[in-house]
């Protein structure tokens, strides 16, 4: 087996119609992700390598019952139940895995102008949608206007101290200063952020997060970091994976994906002034996410070079054409 994982271990859990078949797919940094087809059926098989609390995935699995019952106009996750019943599979070392009926479909693609206005769109319907559940479960993830309490650990002295461990790092050593002076502006503005509308959202909508058939994207994936935080702060995320420093046109495209999200849903005035708080939240919640899984061993150091150059740029970018954008 690729990887070494013995799938038949997950897909034991659960009756199929007909014999199975894994099928590569590529994977993001927190799972490990397989399309499993059975006769004419496809379904997904995620196993969670961030985290061994079954917790999360019940209110996952929780946060997307709740939304299917409001019919978004485009698909989510559906779980399958195993042999016991249950969505959510525990194997003997503790791993965690789900099974998810098959999203047919293409990843969008950002350099189509209709993905990204559709993006925007479906950001919007679903910030509208998830504003209307009320699951039991209370969130497991703290809101990104917590950055510091979450990422105790990881304080200052611990960030920069980086800059000494390679020269890949040392070579970035002005790179971990900048964002730790960004870090400390922002810490300023997470009391006026905490006041802004609340509600639950996704917390991780990004491209690779949905399902695209032509020019429409038609579902949305990966619900695995859904909390209660600023409504606002799924917008930002959203625009965030715009900001890529090899891309001139990425101004455009966030015009574009604003144009989107504005024709199925308003943001107060008060929301669309802190949005530029909102993505650097984002950007050092992504760039702290990696330095822990950097000094936990989970990732080789180029990881976590290539998140700092991007958050450097993205924070960069919003210094210097937020303001034109806006306008």
């Amino acid at each position: 087996m690729k990887e070494g994982i013995d799938f038949s271990t997950y897909l034991s859990e659960y009756e199929f119609g007909a014999p199975y078949e894994v099928e590569h797919r590529e994977s993001g940094m927190n799972n490990t992700t397989r399309i499993i087809a059975s006769g004419q059926e496809r379904y997904v098989l995620r196993i969670y390598n961030n985290h061994k609390d079954a917790g999360i995935v019940r209110l996952e699995h929780e946060v997307l019952a709740a939304l299917q019952q409001q019919k978004p106009p485009f698909r989510v996750p559906i779980p399958v139940r195993n042999k016991r019943g249950d969505t959510v599979c525990t194997a003997g070392d503790g791993t965690l895995s789900a099974l998810f009926q098959y999203i047919e479909g293409d990843r969008p693609n950002p350099e189509n102008p209709a993905h990204v206005l559709a993006l925007g769109r479906t950001a919007a319907l679903l910030t509208a949608a998830l504003g209307r559940i009320n699951p039991a479960g209370k969130p497991l993830y703290s809101p990104y206007y917590e950055l510091e309490s979450t990422y105790e650990a990881m304080d200052e002295h611990a960030f920069l101290s980086i800059a000494d461990r390679s020269e890949a790092f040392a070579a970035r050593r002005n790179r971990f200063l900048y964002l730790q002076k960004e870090r400390l502006s922002l810490r300023a503005e997470c009391e006026a952020v905490s006041r802004l509308p609340k509600q639950w959202i996704h917390g991780d909508l990004v491209f690779n997060n949905t399902v695209s058939q032509g020019d429409d994207i038609i579902g949305v994936l990966d619900f695995e970091f859904s909390t209660i935080d600023v409504r606002a702060m799924e917008l930002a995320v959203v625009i965030v994976d715009l900001l890529k420093p090899d891309d001139p046109a990425c101004g455009m495209k966030v015009k574009r994906l604003l144009e989107g999200y504005h024709e199925s849903f308003r943001l107060t005035g008060e929301e669309i002034m802190m949005l530029p708080v909102l993505m650097k939240l984002r950007l050092l919640d992504v760039a702290l996410h990696f330095a822990v899984r950097l000094r936990d061993g989970l990732d080789g150091e180029e990881v976590l070079c290539g998140i700092m150059d991007q958050t450097l740029f993205g924070c960069g970018w919003i210094n210097e054409n937020w303001e034109d954008v806006r306008r």
